[in-house]
């Protein structure tokens, strides 16, 4: 249990720190011209949005988990993609906080059950 919170944590933080560097280095030395339609601005505030969930999942792991998820979910409905595997990779985290909130909950209804 323990290890499934941290194999959560560790891959929000691989996740969300390699999108702060892709957003800073494109703001840093732009590869592109700056998004002009709105549905590229939606993309960046949902993925910002994805990776602020993964985040406060930390703290509060299924708020920021579902936030991550429901974020990403409208990222995909919105950003038309050939192949889906970068979105999986980016639900790893949100699925496992989740898993992780669901086991400890599970656990403590045990718990009380047996004393």
């Amino acid at each position: 249990m323990v290890a499934l919170r941290w194999l959560a944590r560790l891959s929000a933080l691989v996740i969300a720190g390699g999108f702060l560097l892709m957003v800073a280095g494109e703001m840093l030395s732009p590869h592109s011209n700056p998004p002009s339609h709105l549905r590229e601005w939606v993309g960046i505030l949902l993925l910002t949005s994805t990776c602020a969930g993964m985040l406060l999942a930390w703290r509060w792991e299924l708020p920021g988990a579902l936030l991550s998820l429901a974020s990403l979910a409208v990222f995909t409905a919105v950003i038309v993609f050939r192949r889906h595997t970068v979105h999986m990779v980016l639900a790893l985290p949100g699925l496992l906080f989740v898993a992780d909130w669901l086991l400890r909950r599970r656990m403590a209804e045990n718990h009380h059950r047996s004393a």
